[in-house]
Order: C-alpha cells, then structure tokens, then sequence
C-alpha cells in the first residue's frame, strides 16, 4: 500500500516511522529500506524476474552507473533549480523550507542549471534512436532516470501520471520549454506507457 507524503507537514512522522527526512521509502519485511536504489536492491533479491541488472558485467557496470547519476546528480540538481523556480514564485513556505533542507542558494542553483542543460542535451541524443538505455531491453537504468526527469522536464502527461493541476504547474521549469529535449520527454512518456503498466494514481491518504 503507498501513503502520501505531504511535504513539511509529513516531515516530522517520517522521521519518527523512517529516521530519514527524504522519500522514498520503503517498508518490506518489517525493516525500512531507504533510497530508490536500496528499494530497487531489495526488489530485485526478493524478486529476481524479470531482472533489472543485464548479466553482462560491463553492461551491469553502465547500468548501475546511469542510476547514480540519475540519483546522485541529475534528481539533485534539477531539484535545486526547482527550488529557485519556487522562490520565483513566491510558493511559501515550500520555497524556503526546502531551500534550507537542501543548501540552495543563487550560485548553487546557477551551477545546477550550467550542469543540466550540458547533461538533459546528452541524454537527448543517448535516446535519439534507441529506446533503451543500455542494451536492448528495460533495465533499472531506464526506470530511474525516467522517474527523475520529472523535476526537470515536468511530470508525464495527464494520460500517464494523474497530478492536480497546481502540482503539475510547478514543474518543468526552465527545461520543460526546451525543443532539443523533445526526444528525451518522448523516451521518458513512452518507457511509462510500456513498462508502468497503468496509469500513476495518487497514493492514498
């Protein structure tokens, strides 16, 4: 079962519950497993097919590789311009919590942005023509740099990914716009349409 997390109103039972301030979490077999790589880890040592780790070393070596720079450097700093993007907009207290949760300020949010549009346009031309990361087929790789372009490119459209209105406002910015990412937001929409297998609801409360 998912349960939604509210951000700064939630913060204080995830700790408590968690011991961690970030989502998401996973709760399996009566421990927690924090972090999406963990989550994955766990997953595929209860749950071995399909496999999400090709067999070939190099292969797994890129894979592996790909889903830390999707976690460790592309979700970060796409979430440090999003923070700029509230402060914009004035959304408090969202924009200075998370400004102090995560070290904003305006050169680490311009250093950000100088890395993803270097890093977005090489992911663009990486998709160009094939439809897959690594290899021929879905591996964990695809699975987490699709999830984490949201912050950058914007959640996938309404079809896909059920998000009101206000929320889905406030991503995509300033990439969204940006045509030479077009090939990047069409792998990300159609990875979703073939291996999500439904439509993103919100969790219940």
């Amino acid at each position: 079962m998912r349960r939604t997390y509210q951000p700064i109103a939630g913060e204080p039972e995830l700790v408590k519950n968690t011991g961690q301030r970030t989502v998401p979490v996973l709760f399996a077999e009566g421990r927690v497993v924090g972090d999406s790589n963990a989550a994955l880890d766990w997953l595929e040592a209860t749950h071995p097919t399909p496999a999400l780790l090709p067999a070939s070393p190099l292969a797994r070596a890129q894979v592996r590789a790909l889903e830390i720079m999707a976690t460790e450097t592309l979700a970060p700093a796409a979430r440090l311009v999003m923070i700029g993007h509230f402060k914009q907009l004035q959304l408090q207290p969202l924009a200075d919590h998370f400004a102090q949760k995560y070290g904003w300020d305006e050169r680490a949010q311009a250093d950000a942005d100088r890395l993803l549009r270097t890093l977005l346009l090489d992911l663009a031309s990486a998709v160009s023509d094939a439809p897959y990361l690594v290899g021929p087929g879905f591996t964990r790789a695809d699975l987490t740099v699709a999830c984490m372009l949201t912050p950058a490119l914007g959640a996938p459209p309404e079809e896909l990914f059920e998000l009101d209105a206000g929320y889905r406002s406030m991503f995509g910015v300033p990439f969204g716009a940006d045509q030479r990412l077009a090939p990047l937001r069409s792998w990300r929409d159609g990875i979703y349409r073939r291996h999500r297998g439904g439509r993103v609801l919100p969790a219940a409360a």
